[in-house]
Order: structure tokens, then sequence, then C-alpha cells
């Protein structure tokens, strides 16, 4: 399981605060805090939406981290020029978060990374939004890896995202994220990654629902979680899904992380 730590976000007041004032050491606590919760990548989104110059932000945090870290980055953001710019100074193989099925944002990513060495996540949303169904939702991933391909990006660099919304709005949403896991990982056979954290918005004792929620998500193949790495009852939930899914051999990973405090 890819664990990447999401908490370095432009869109949070303090990182916004962070980025504007060049708090290098605040920046520097939150990766070192995700990286020892256990993250094995650390998403970066420099996208504050106050005006500020996203890729000379992203590349500023890009080169912080990196100079202080030997972590792997998955850079975040819709601008394919602070992407191209991004993986100038990206050191390692970085994951692009992300693209999606909406033909104007892919054609503009797809030359970004061509020949270039990287993951990728790819959204099941199209040009008419987020489908309601896993047929169609599989319907974008099977035309977003077609692409990607033809991009020369492997195929065992693709993480698709079969988008998870809210249950409060919409009691089937879980249950077709979950189908469309399942059909993407059996009929193209590439990866499959979450940002749990609105399936249980709007509702009281959110964590418990995401991390439940997780545990089934465990059960149908999920290679990456998107999440607050720093939250242990999460990763707890998916140390203990994955032993007892006999996906984690002599639950192994699950008594290092107990020997790393990392469970609670």
């Amino acid at each position: 399981m890819l664990f990447i730590g999401e908490s370095i976000n432009g869109t949070r007041k303090s990182i916004r605060n962070a980025i504007a004032s060049g708090d290098e050491a605040f920046i520097v606590k939150l990766a070192e805090d995700q990286i020892n919760a256990g993250s094995n990548m650390l998403d970066v989104n420099a996208g504050t939406g106050q005006g500020r110059d996203e890729t000379k932000d992203l590349v500023w945090l890009i080169e912080l981290i990196q100079k202080n870290f030997d972590v792997p980055l998955c850079l975040d953001s819709s601008d394919s020029a602070a992407i191209d710019k991004a993986l100038d100074v990206c050191t390692g193989v970085p994951m692009i978060n992300s693209i999606s099925g909406e033909k104007q944002k892919l054609e503009a990513l797809l030359p970004v990374i061509k020949s270039r060495e990287c993951k990728v996540v790819a959204l099941c949303i199209g040009d008419d939004g987020i489908p309601k169904t896993a047929a169609e939702r599989l319907e974008i991933a099977r035309y977003v890896v077609d692409q990607l391909e033809q991009a020369e990006v492997k195929r065992e660099d693709i993480y698709i995202d079969p988008i998870v919304l809210s249950i409060a709005t919409d009691t089937d949403a879980a249950l077709v994220t979950l189908e469309t896991m399942s059909l993407v990982k059996e009929e193209l056979g590439v990866n499959t990654v979450l940002a749990v954290s609105n399936v249980g918005f709007g509702l009281p004792m959110r964590t418990l629902i995401n991390r439940t929620f997780i545990a089934f998500a465990v059960e149908r193949g999920l290679d990456a979680l998107l999440a607050d790495i720093r939250d242990k009852s999460m990763i707890a939930t998916v140390k203990a899904a994955r032993a007892l899914q006999n996906k984690d051999p002599f639950c192994g990973g699950y008594l290092k992380a107990y020997r790393k405090g990392q469970l609670g």
C-alpha cells in the first residue's frame, strides 16, 4: 500500500499562510511529521487561490522538501505549466495528481508528461462531470488509460481514482466507488487510489465512516491512499484490514507499524 500524505495543500489556511510568508520551518515540520507517521510519498499543492504565482510557489515547496528529505513527491496541480516546471526540478520519480477524462485538461497535460518518467493519478471524471454509475466511470478510466499509454506512461504507473462522494447526500456513493474499483482492477489491471475524506462529509464522527470505508476499499484491491497519514486510527485500520485479508504476508507490515508506534 502506498501512503500519500495530503497535508501540504495550499487551499488550507495554515499552509496558505506558510507559503505567503515563506515559513520554511513550518513546511519542513509538517513534511517530517507525515514521513514519521508512515507516508511513503508527500502530496504537494501550491494552489492558494489568492492570485499568487502557483508555479513559483510549487517549485519553492518542492525544492524545500527535497533539500531536507529523500521522499517521492506527488505534484498536485491542474495547471500544466506548473506541472511542467515542477517536473524539471523534481528528483526521483514523481506522481502527477491529477488528470481526468476531461479532454481539454487531458490534452494540455499529455505533452507535458510524455517521455518523462512519472506516475499518474487519473480521475474518473469526464466532460459531463462525475458519472453516477460504475460502468460509466470505467468507460472514462478505459479512455484515460489508453491515452496515457500512448503518451508512454507505463501501465504499472497509472493510478485510477474512482471518485468517492459523501454518503450523506447519496447513499449509493460508496457502493458505486467500490464497484468501480473492482471493475478497474478486473478489466484494466491498473492501480487504484482513493482520497477518502469526502465519504463521511456532513456526518457526525466523520473519521469513523472514512476508516470503515477504507477497510472495504482494501478488500477491493486499493493500492494507494491519499489521506492525513498522521491519523493513526486510519493507518491502523488499513494495516489490520490488509492483515485480515491476507494482503500482508505473516502480518509483517502490521507488526512493523506497531513497533514504530504508528497504530496508536
